[in-house]
Order: structure tokens, then sequence, then C-alpha cells
């Protein structure tokens, strides 16, 4: 832009940021000019109602008072002697309710003053004109001089406190009238100040939300919708809208550098993108790996199953070898912790397990070859169960290296445990030949061999209990189908039913069981092959 489009940018600007000024201006003198209105309006209005109910309401109810008090002095001045007492209440009353009713008016204005002090006067002669009567000295008769007919009542008279507390009764009537008028004046005022301030309100309003629009809510639009282009890879989004002032300005200044980083996000993503499709094979590898089992030697049906906590990667590794002399070899092992380090270790010790089995190596050299794979991981070890299912003898032999006590289901029910024979295989114990003794049972054809990690007996579920050796035995125990497959499938199912925490430790099972003689039982290979 030239510097002639420069000034006049700045021009349209500065005249624009003046007419907004002035129009915010005058709203907001508008709204304090009918909020002053409305508070004397206010205030009027409250003064007026307050004198109805405090001084011209009591003041009426206290004149009444006092014609009746007067009116009852005069029906008692007339019983004579007999009213003495009637006389002496009625003269005590008037007496109260006129000094009631003077401290009601005093002070208001010349007018009501003087007729006050008038009735004031009139009762005073009244009373005064008392004097005794004939018969007893201590009566006192009220006389009750008539007035002249035609001429204004006589101080003195009963006619003159009447005709003084009419005039003061009409008085205080017109007072009340014009209050009353004045309240309701004020009340139309309030209503109509009520309507300015909403009107002043409105204009501010959309005063308000004319300059919110044209100096936030538009550039921040623009803003967003330059986000969206940008967080769509669309390079064709420009830079962001520009002409905002204040917070929004900064802010388009930030979201240019967030879209350059973006870009640079997005082109790391679709690399690490093309990266996760070539490792994901070779993940799914390594878990094959971990899990498959080579198809049992006849007379032995297994099953089995890797649950990792984190992806498909797991540290415990297990498999099945078909050896030589007819014989069938199973184990499972466990290396300390889980994810993609642990299970590249278990790859390695599970083919350190196949390839000693292979080569005919007895149990104990089996476990010594483990802990010599682990020379170079001085910080990790492993847990390792490896049994020899033997169907001609049915008998079978393991050695235990620090893995949980297996579990033997006999065919009529009861579970059994067999024993570790040795520590866990690490590469600094001192480990010399036998240190894993093998020990042989009795398998019969229906028998069942089961296996797992801690993972599912130390496992936890929702309230923190574990799941423990005990509740996998009663699984066991009750088991209708006491195949390998049925088995590892109901203690999974007891895992999932007690909620157990699988992000915490890889869960494994193995199973085993010897069948009659002839071929795999239906399915047997398939499940020892995908170890499932």
């Amino acid at each position: 832009m030239g510097s002639v489009g420069r000034v006049l940018a700045l021009r349209r600007l500065t005249g624009s940021r003046v007419l907004i000024a002035a129009v915010v201006g005058l709203a907001a003198l508008l709204v304090v000019a009918v909020a002053v209105v409305g508070l004397l309006l206010s205030v009027h209005h409250d003064r007026a109602a307050r004198r109805i109910e405090t001084r011209w309401r009591p003041a009426l109810v206290e004149l009444g008072a006092v014609r009746a008090a007067a009116g009852d002095l005069r029906a008692a001045a007339l019983t004579g002697a007999a009213g003495d007492g009637l006389r002496a209440d009625a003269g005590a009353e008037l007496s109260r309710r006129l000094t009631g009713f003077d401290r009601l008016v005093a002070g208001v204005d010349a007018e009501l003053t003087a007729g006050t002090t008038a009735l004031d006067r009139a009762t005073a002669r009244w009373l005064d004109s008392a004097r005794p009567g004939p018969a007893v000295d201590r009566v006192r008769v009220y006389t009750l001089p008539a007035s002249a007919a035609g001429t204004a009542p006589a101080d003195g008279t009963y006619a003159a406190i009447d005709a003084r507390t009419r005039d003061l009764t009409a008085l205080l009537e017109r007072r009340w009238a014009h209050d009353t008028e004045g309240a309701a004046g004020h009340m139309h005022g309030l209503m109509l100040y009520i309507l300015a301030l909403a009107a002043a309100l409105l204009v501010a309003v959309v005063v308000a939300a004319a300059v919110l629009q044209r100096r936030y809510l538009a550039p921040a639009g623009a803003l967003a919708r330059y986000l969206r282009r940008a967080a769509r890879g669309d390079v064709s989004a420009g830079p962001p809208p520009g002409g905002a002032h204040g917070w929004i300005g900064r802010l388009a200044e930030e979201a240019e550098g967030v879209s350059a980083r973006l870009a640079v996000s997005q082109r790391q993503a679709r690399r690490d993108q093309e990266a996760l499709v070539q490792v994901g094979p070779a993940v799914r590898g390594l878990h094959e790996i971990l899990v498959s089992c080579e198809v049992p030697g006849a007379g032995v049906d297994i099953a089995g199953d890797v649950r990792a906590a984190e992806g498909l990667i797991a540290g415990d590794y297990l498999g099945a070898v078909a050896l030589a002399d007819g014989t069938t070899a199973v184990f499972l092992g466990d290396v300390c912790g889980h994810g993609v380090d642990a299970g590249l270790l278990a790859v390695r010790l599970k083919s350190v397990v196949m390839v000693a089995l292979r080569l005919g190596a007895d149990l104990d050299t089996v476990v010594r070859a483990v802990k010599h794979a682990l020379v170079d991981q001085e910080e990790c070890f492993t847990t390792l169960f490896v049994a020899v299912l033997d169907p001609a003898r049915s008998t079978v032999s393991w050695v235990n290296a620090g893995h949980g006590e297996p579990f033997l289901r006999r065919a009529g029910g009861a579970v059994e445990r067999l024993n570790v024979t040795g520590p866990f295989a690490h590469p600094v114990l001192d480990t010399p030949p036998g240190s894993w003794q093998t020990r042989t049972t009795r398998l019969a054809p229906g028998d069942l061999l089961v296996v797992s990690t801690d993972g599912l007996t130390e496992g936890r579920g929702g309230g923190g209990e574990e799941f423990g050796e005990e509740r996998a035995a009663r699984v066991l125990a009750g088991l209708a189908d006491p195949t390998p497959s049925a088995a590892v499938a109901a203690l999974y199912a007891a895992a999932e039913r007690f909620a157990i925490d699988w992000t915490r430790d890889d869960v494994s099972l193995l199973a085993a069981v010897l069948s009659p003689p002839g071929p795999p039982s239906p399915g047997g290979a398939e499940r020892a092959a995908r170890g499932s």
C-alpha cells in the first residue's frame, strides 16, 4: 500500500474511532440523565407516600378522636351530677388526644399551625367555662353556651370546637389529596423513566454490539476461518487477516506463528504415520512370536494367550515344542516390566528357550541358558516355568524358576499346585548347575495343567482387591468343560467380571492336557499355532 493509501486508511480509522466515541459518549450521557431523573422521581414519590402514611393519615385519625372526645365530654356534661366520672374521663381523653394531634402536625405549615392554634384556644376556653353545680360542690357542670344565630360560633362553646375540627379535617384531606396526586404523578414519571432507561440501555447495547462486532468479532471470525483452513493443511490460506488491533492483533500475529509450526507438525505427523504403517506389521510379528506355539506332540492339547498391558507387545512369552522322544515341552515366562523394551527382551529369551529345548538340554540347563542371555541386562530378570508332558508315562516334569505356582486340576475337579524349584533368572545371581531342580508328578489323561503370570493373580479390581490365586483355583475347579481352551477363556472371563486393571501388567495364560493317543483334538493344532 502506498503512502497515500496508508494516510487514507488512517483517516478512515480515526474518523470511525471519533464517531464511535461520540455515540458511546451520548449513550452514556443519556443513561446518566435518565438515571438522575429516575432517582429524583423516586425520592419525591417516597416523600409523598411517607407524608401520607406517617402524617396525614395519623393526623386525620387523631383529629377524629379529638372530635369524638369532645362529643363524649359534651354528652357527659348534659348528664349533670350523675356524669361526674364520665366528665372526668372525657376531659382527660380530650386533652390527651389534642396533645397527640398537636405533636403530629407541629411545624408543618402556617395554615395548619393557625388552625391547630385556634382549636387549642377554643378547647381551652370551653374547658375553662366549667363551674360548680348547685347540688354538689365537687361536681363540675360544663356549660354549653349557644352561639348567636348567623354568627360564627364563639370560643368556649362546643360548636366552636366542632367548627375548628371540621376546618382542620378539610385542610388535612386537601393535603392528603395533594400528596396522593403527587405520588400518582411520580409513579407515571417512574414508568416513563423505566421506558427511557430501557431505551437508553438498548441504544448502549446496540452501540456496544456494533463496536464489538467491528473491533473484535469480525477480526476474530476471520482469524478462526484462517486457523480452520490452516488446520486442514490448506497452504493457500495465506497470512491471518490484518487490520486488527489490541489483543486480537497480537493473537493474529501469534496465529501466523502457530500456523507455521502446525505446517511443520503436519509434515512430521505424515512421516510418523508412514513410519507407523511400516512398524505396524513388525509389531504384529513380534506379538505373534511371543504367543505362538508349535503343534504339540501326539496326546497333548494346549491353548494359551498373552494380553499386553500396552499395545500388542508384552513382556510375557510362552510356547510349546514337540520333542524327538514323543514328549511335548511347554513354557511360560515373565520379564520384569512391560512395554516394547520388555517385549523385545522376551522375544530374545523365548528364542533361547526354544533352541535349548530342541537341542535336548535338560530343564536346569534351559533356565541357565536364559540367565546367560541376560548377561547385558543387569537390571532385568525373568521368571520361567518349563514343563515336559509325557503321554506315554502319564507324567509331567517341570522346573519353576521363581514363577507363580501353576495349577494342576485333576480330572475329578480337585486343584493342586506345582511348587517353585529354584530362584528367578537374574544375571548377577550365583546359580551353579543344579540350581533349578526338576520335579515329576503323575499327569493322567483329563488332568489339566494351567500356568499364569502374576498379572492375573496380582491384578486388582476397582475396589483395590487382588484377583488372587484362590479365585483362580475356584474358577478352574468349577469348569464344566475342562479343556485348555475352555480354561483359558474362563479365567479371562472371570478377570473381566472382576474388573481387573488390564493396564497394570501383562496377563498371560497357558493350559495343557493329555488327550487320548491319536490325532490332536479338534482345533488343538490351530490353537497351538496361533497361541490362543
